[in-house]
């Protein structure tokens, strides 16, 4: 019985933040979605794929460009273009990483984020 209450008690505080993404376009098995009138998108990672390749994968029109040693910077997302004073940011599990997006092994255990921030 404390099993049972304890594993809702996890369910309800996971879905809870599941509650405010509204799902878009499914990769494999997992649900992308969109936050904050679509300037932050959000997707579980696959274990063996890049974050760009699953961001590809799930809104082919995203527009990427060379950027150094960084590899492919993105540009636009779903039509939705970074500004001249705003950036895609790549964070996983919350934090922003510190490699690129196209050399990013994911796990399915990551939750890959792409917000457009100002700076």
């Amino acid at each position: 019985m404390l099993v049972a209450a304890l594993g809702l008690g996890i369910w309800s505080q996971a879905n809870k933040h599941e509650s405010n993404v509204n799902v878009d376009t499914p990769v494999a098995n997992a649900n992308i979605g969109t936050t904050n009138a679509a300037t932050t998108y959000l997707y579980p990672g696959q274990d063996g794929k890049t974050a760009l390749e699953l961001l590809k994968g799930a809104y082919p029109s995203t527009v990427t460009k060379s950027s150094g040693s960084l590899g492919e910077q993105v540009m636009s997302i779903n039509g939705k273009e970074a500004g001249s004073n705003e950036f895609w940011e790549f964070l996983v599990n919350g934090t922003a990483a510190t490699v690129g997006a196209s050399t990013y092994v994911t796990k399915s255990t990551d939750m890959i984020e792409w917000k457009l921030t100002s700076f």
